[in-house]
């Protein structure tokens, strides 16, 4: 029998690896995921090749194409992926807040959802399982609101989170808030969350406002709108 043998099945054998490289479809699937969503998290994934994957996964470059697909399949993969692992972590501890490190599930599924918002990409998700569901059947069953209501609370405590997990650094220094504990107004976010997701729909009535608000006197902005030069 020759070297260039073929397998029973008539495909010819796989090249030979290494010790401790993956194997097969759902061992290649899941290094090839996991280490692209650590790489577009740290490097934005448009700067974020192919080639980088896989060797950061330790699988064959063409092992790629082959289990997952293209390269916007990939992406939509990761996405999907970390959708539903952001998803069981809120399920699993609905009380508590989520990490916001960059490594995170969290942190990196903002990362993906990101890219995907900016470069104006359809961002319908094709996993039901995913952070606003979860979020809802918390606010549904822990709450008891009712399903359009718990979809509605889910939706916007997900969006909250987003907008501060991706602007924080902004929102600090915007805020005047550069000297407080981050931890401490990230666990007072995440005690917000859960009274907007157990807050019945429609919401109760706005608070009364105790008098009118000044803009400073820096501001370009008068009580009629922005002020204009006069001509003489």
């Amino acid at each position: 029998m020759t070297a260039d043998r073929q397998t029973a099945g008539g495909r010819r054998p796989g090249p030979s690896r290494r010790g401790g490289r993956p194997v097969g479809p759902d061992e290649v699937r899941r290094a090839v995921l996991d280490a692209a969503a650590q790489l577009f998290a740290r490097n934005r994934v448009d700067n974020v090749s192919l080639r980088q994957i896989a060797r950061a996964a330790d699988v064959a470059l063409s092992l790629i194409s082959r289990y997952i697909g293209s390269r916007e399949d990939l992406i939509n993969a990761v996405l999907d992926d970390l959708s539903r692992t952001v998803a069981a972590d809120v399920l699993a501890r609905p009380t508590q807040q989520i990490s916001f490190d960059r490594d995170s599930p969290m942190g990196r599924w903002t990362s993906v959802l990101a890219y995907r918002a900016l470069a104006g990409e359809d961002l319908a998700s094709s996993v039901e399982y995913n952070p606003v569901r979860a979020i809802a059947e918390v606010a549904e069953h822990e709450y008891g609101l009712d399903p359009v209501s718990a979809r509605l609370r889910g939706a916007q405590v997900v969006a909250s989170a987003l907008g501060w997990r991706l602007f924080e650094g902004y929102l600090l220094e915007a805020g005047g808030l550069q000297d407080e504990p981050v931890e401490a107004l990230r666990d007072e976010l995440t005690g917000l969350h859960r009274r907007m997701a157990a807050t019945p729909v429609p919401s109760p009535t706005n608070p009364r406002r105790r008098g009118r608000v000044r803009p400073p006197r820096s501001s370009p902005v008068g009580p009629s709108g922005p002020t204009s030069r006069r001509t003489p």
